[in-house]
C-alpha cells in the first residue's frame, strides 16, 4: 500500500502542475478577406444581359475565447471559439435602365473553431492548425427584392498559420486564414443560379488577455 502511494504522489503532483498551467483567455481583433472580383451576366429575352459582380471584401471584426493547454516545455495546444462578422461589396446593373446600377453590401456572421498547435522559439510562438467555419446568418440591402435568393454552406473546413508574442498576460497574434473548400455561397436571380468560384483568404490581427 505504501509503495502505491509513493508511486501515485508524483503522478498526482504532475497532474496538478499541468492543470495549474492551463490558461483561459478572451480575445478580439480585426480581419480582412481577400477575394478577387468576379462578373456574371444573365441573358433575358428582348434586352441586354443583366450584370452582377463581386467587387471586394471589407474589414470585419471578431471576438471570442481561447484555452492554452501545455503539452511540453515549448509545445502547447490552443483551441479557440470566435464569433466573426465580415462584409462583402457587390454591384448589380440593368443596362436597359439608365442609372440602375446598385452597389450594395452584404454582412455575414459565422463562428470559427480553430485548434492550433503552438511551438515557442525564444519570445515568438508559431501557430498552425485546422479551422472549422460554422455559418450563422447574413443580411444585405437587396434581401427583400423579388426573385433574389441566397444560400450558404452551413460548414466548411479551413486552416490557419501565424505567429504570436506574449507580453505579460497579453498575447498579440497575427495569422493567415484559408479554406480547403470554395466560398460555399450561391446567388439566385430569377431562377439563374451561380456560385462564387473561389476560396476566401483573410489576415487576422487580434489581442488576447489570458487569465
Amino acid at each position: 500500500m505504501r509503495n502505491r502511494i509513493i508511486i501515485l504522489l508524483p503522478l498526482l503532483f504532475l497532474s496538478v502542475v499541468s492543470f495549474a498551467q492551463i490558461e483561459l483567455g478572451i480575445k478580439a481583433g480585426l480581419a480582412t478577406e481577400s477575394l478577387q472580383g468576379e462578373d456574371f451576366s444573365f441573358s433575358r429575352a428582348g434586352g441586354e444581359d443583366l450584370r452582377f459582380a463581386l467587387e471586394d471584401a471589407d474589414y470585419g471584426f471578431q471576438f471570442g475565447a481561447l484555452l492554452r493547454l501545455p503539452l511540453g516545455e515549448k509545445l502547447t495546444l490552443q483551441p479557440e471559439v470566435t464569433f466573426n462578422s465580415s462584409k462583402t461589396n457587390y454591384r448589380f446593373d440593368d443596362p436597359d435602365t439608365p442609372g440602375s446600377e446598385v452597389v450594395f453590401d452584404e454582412r455575414y456572421n459565422d463562428v470559427n473553431v480553430p485548434v492550433l498547435l503552438s511551438y515557442k522559439v525564444a519570445f515568438l510562438r508559431f501557430n498552425a492548425g485546422p479551422v472549422g467555419h460554422f455559418f450563422l446568418s447574413n443580411t444585405n440591402d437587396l434581401s427583400n427584392q423579388e426573385g433574389l435568393d441566397r444560400t450558404f454552406d452551413t460548414f466548411n473546413l479551413g486552416y490557419t498559420l501565424g505567429g504570436s508574442i506574449d507580453i505579460g498576460p497579453l498575447t498579440l497574434d497575427v495569422r493567415y486564414d484559408g479554406n480547403f473548400s470554395k466560398y460555399g455561397e450561391t446567388w439566385t436571380f430569377d431562377g439563374n443560379e451561380f456560385e462564387i468560384d473561389q476560396a476566401p483568404k483573410r489576415w487576422i490581427g487580434s489581442v488576447a488577455y489570458r487569465f
